[in-house]
């Protein structure tokens, strides 16, 4: 047997939740509470429902934009640039670093190990010419502190140029960033060998020509004897300087690269180039400031080392394998008029 059993909503049973979506209360397209439709029915009579009767709602407020549009803050973004990168190739035209280059590198890096182990010259060269004492006046810094203050700035400024070719001409923008590992490694055998030329040079000089450097002269008096400066050989190691040297032969070599192999394609170029030579004349000035040597130690070096830094690459970057021109085969002949009569010539 079957039981239905029917549950009736009491009077106190909590109210249906009304639908969101249904107009409030007292809404100008419904009626209000209690009372009955304007029909002219009597409230128990049903009507059929009629399109006219149904009640309008307002239109529900929406986003004039999506949030995801507006975030963040409208901001208009510039189109990435797909444009691939440009790799560097080595022309074939130019000669590659060969045997003879590597000759002069492993000759000049055997003379520089050499200059740095044999000590300068025991008769030491001290004179000075007319525009040394004047330009020391001039440039030298009056206190201790502050000369070596400009040491160590130019010690930073030769560390910087003279890596610049090597890590960040050669090794970041042609190898990584332009993908061209054949063309960075040109780069770097000829930044070497004009470095092995200049060291090798410059080490062999000073050791021959053992001037002694300009804070020589205050050795025993406001500088003591019992210092680094003035014991040892670094005192006799004048001429010529280093730090110029190296620090221009380095702005020669990054001019020559960007000139000729387009590193930055632009003006980067130009502005690379300027900034090399600034910091590399900074740096001579920095020297003389520093009382470490005389301006001809900083002319002569700033004078050898932008020739080999510029002289070097250029021997590289000129055109030597040129293709032999196609030349004509086979026999050329033509008729010309010989005295009275014909004759035959032509090319066999």
């Amino acid at each position: 047997m079957l039981t239905t059993s029917v549950v009736a909503r009491s009077a106190s049973a909590a109210p249906p939740v009304p639908d969101p979506t249904d107009p409030p209360p007292g809404h100008p397209g419904l009626p209000a509470q209690g009372s009955a439709p304007e029909t002219g029915e009597s409230p128990g009579a049903v009507s059929p429902p009629s399109a006219e009767a149904a009640p309008q709602f307002a239109p529900m407020p929406s986003l004039k934009k999506n949030p995801i549009d507006v975030l963040p803050g409208d901001v208009v973004y510039p189109p990435i640039d797909k444009t691939p990168v440009k790799p560097i190739l080595w022309n074939p035209e130019w000669p590659r670093f060969g045997a003879v280059d590597w000759v002069i590198t492993g000759v000049g890096a055997a003379i520089t190990i050499g200059a740095a182990i044999v000590p300068p010259q025991r008769k030491h060269y001290i004179s000075t010419f007319g525009i040394d004492d004047s330009a020391r006046k001039a440039l030298r810094l009056p206190s201790s502190e502050g000369r070596y203050v400009a040491r160590d700035a130019s010690d930073v400024i030769l560390s910087l140029e003279a890596t610049w070719p090597f890590f960040v001409d050669a090794l970041i923008s042609t190898w990584w960033y332009r993908g061209s590992p054949d063309a960075a490694a040109q780069m770097a055998l000829v930044d070497g060998e004009a470095l092995a030329i200049v060291t090798a040079i410059q080490g062999a000089t000073n050791t021959l020509a053992s001037r002694e450097r300009p804070y020589g002269q205050t050795c025993g008096g406001l500088t003591p004897d019992k210092t680094n400066d003035c014991e040892g050989n670094v005192r006799y190691r004048s001429f010529f300087s280093g730090h110029t040297a190296f620090t221009f032969m380095s702005a020669g070599l990054i001019c020559v690269h960007h000139e000729k192999l387009d590193l930055l394609r632009g003006a980067g170029d130009h502005i690379a180039c300027v900034t090399a030579y600034a910091g590399a004349a900074a740096t001579g000035l920095l020297r003389a400031a520093g009382d470490v040597h005389y301006i001809t130690d900083v002319a002569v070096g700033a004078a050898f080392g932008g020739l080999v830094g510029v002289a070097v690459p250029l021997l590289h970057y000129r055109r030597v394998n040129l293709a032999p021109k196609d030349k004509a085969t086979g026999i050329d002949m033509h008729v010309m008029p010989v005295g009275a009569g014909v004759g035959v010539g032509g090319t066999f």
